[in-house]
């Protein structure tokens, strides 16, 4: 029964044990190591909860492996899952092949410790880091997404834009002045209402 209740696990990833909970193949992501450069493997682990989930699955895979009747095989396996909880209570823990081993705390929870998969089949892979300075890529800034080169516009150095309205006084004033020499340049000393004044004294 311990090996094909493996077998059904490592298979469908979940495997139900009545009246005890659920074994589950859980992966852990993989693990960046700039300083060294490398980059460790994703790790497979098998975890427990004492959530109990349908076991049709496995009567099923368990009658078709065994030949035996859909009753029988979940005979079989009540039978098996309550002389797994009873050696609980005798023993430190109670080892179930290829999987790993049950143990019960102070508390009476049920507490599962896997079997670790061997280091030669997880080895980290070489990889350094190549930036590429304009390629663009999504980054998560706060809870909002972006890309580096919104960010790097926001971020830049914005140029103060200088105020030049002076300049333009001193343009028209320029001009003013050019326009009076030429003016009194143009009449020898004059003014254009010089005779008109005179012709309304005389």
């Amino acid at each position: 029964m311990q090996h094909q209740i493996a077998s059904y696990l490592f298979q469908h990833k979940t495997c139900p044990l009545p009246g005890l909970g659920t074994l589950s193949v859980l992966y852990s992501g993989a693990q960046a190591d700039f300083t060294n450069k490398t980059i460790a493997s994703p790790k497979s682990f098998i975890g427990f909860s004492e959530t109990e989930t349908d076991a049709t699955g496995l009567l099923n895979y368990l009658a078709a492996t065994s030949g035996g009747s859909i009753y029988e095989v979940s005979e079989a396996l009540d039978h098996f899952c309550d002389n797994l909880r009873n050696e609980m209570t005798k023993q430190p823990d109670v080892q179930l092949e290829s999987v790993g081993s049950f143990f019960v705390d102070a508390s009476g929870k049920i507490n599962f410790k896997p079997e670790e998969l061997p280091p030669v089949f997880t080895q980290p892979v070489f990889a350094e880091r190549v930036i590429h300075p304009d390629a663009e890529h999504q980054i998560l800034v706060g809870d909002k997404e972006t890309t580096n080169t919104v960010m790097t516009e926001l971020l830049a150095p914005r140029s103060a834009i200088k105020d030049r309205w002076w300049i333009w006084a001193i343009v028209l004033a320029l001009v003013g002045i050019a326009a009076i020499v030429f003016y009194f340049t143009a009449y020898n000393g004059t003014t254009a209402f010089g005779n008109a004044i005179n012709y309304i004294h005389s």
